[in-house]
């Protein structure tokens, strides 16, 4: 079905995740439920704290319920502004009206994990070559990278970041995040690694990990670093334009 008129004439979906990343479970109205089978379909809520594939991340998953019904949620996607769940039919059809969701938190907080450890190493990475660096792209689901501009660092300055972010973990750095215009973003931070690549007619909102710049981002992140765990360097790949560098974390 097309996302598109799924979300036609629908009101913006608010975003909890954004609001609160460690939000677990909610209550919620169905706006608009749509067959995509007989086992499957769409569900559209007035508000949702699941995470749509963007930005890098992949979507949430969890679980829709209402009285007899509960829906499984295995993507979400957001279509001009409308954040659209697709899933499975557990128990009965999901209609308009009250319902409660639940994420996956398992899920959840890994990613949260890798997406703080991404920004992480953008900030460690930039100090250890002495000037910002430009992402290109990145992914913080399985086989997690992140995509830079420029020439492939040596195999010390890369594994040096990786030694600087594991200390800051170790030591602790707070994580916020605000609702910037385009315009105060660029005064307070031009040398964003992300900044050439963000729509250019909407607010922004603006993660910050203690001791290192903001980062424009509408993902979800730790409120504390030493969540990470550990962030573990895996082989980078050299690029005509650029390279990524592959990463997990441990535990």
């Amino acid at each position: 079905m097309n996302l598109e008129s799924l979300a036609q004439g629908i009101r913006l979906t608010v975003l909890l995740y954004q609001e609160d990343s460690y939000l677990k479970e909610a209550s919620c109205g169905i706006v608009r439920s749509e067959p995509d089978d007989r086992k499957s379909g769409y569900v559209v809520l007035d508000r949702s704290a699941f995470h749509p594939k963007s930005g890098g991340q992949p979507s949430d998953r969890g679980k829709i319920s209402a009285d007899g019904v509960v829906f499984d949620v295995r993507r979400v996607m957001m279509s001009a502004g409308v954040v659209i769940h697709w899933g499975k039919y557990v128990q009965g059809v999901p209609g308009v009206g009250p319902a409660h969701m639940e994420i996956d938190w398992g899920l959840r907080h890994r990613l949260m994990r890798k997406h703080t450890a991404a920004h992480l190493y953008d900030h460690c990475l930039s100090t250890v070559l002495g000037n910002h660096v430009e992402t290109t792209d990145s992914w913080v689901g399985d086989d997690g990278y992140i995509g830079y501009r420029g020439r492939l660092p040596s195999k010390e300055q890369l594994q040096a970041a990786e030694v600087m972010e594991n200390q800051m973990i170790a030591n602790g750095a707070r994580v916020a995040s605000a609702l910037m215009t385009r315009e105060e973003a660029f005064l307070t931070m031009p040398d964003a690694p992300n900044m050439a690549r963000l729509p250019s007619n909407t607010n922004l909102r603006v993660v910050t990990i203690e001791g290192c710049h903001g980062i424009p981002c509408g993902g979800t992140h730790l409120s504390d670093a030493r969540e990470i765990g550990r962030f573990l360097l895996k082989a980078p790949k050299d690029l005509t334009e650029g390279f990524k560098v592959y990463f997990d974390i441990s535990p």
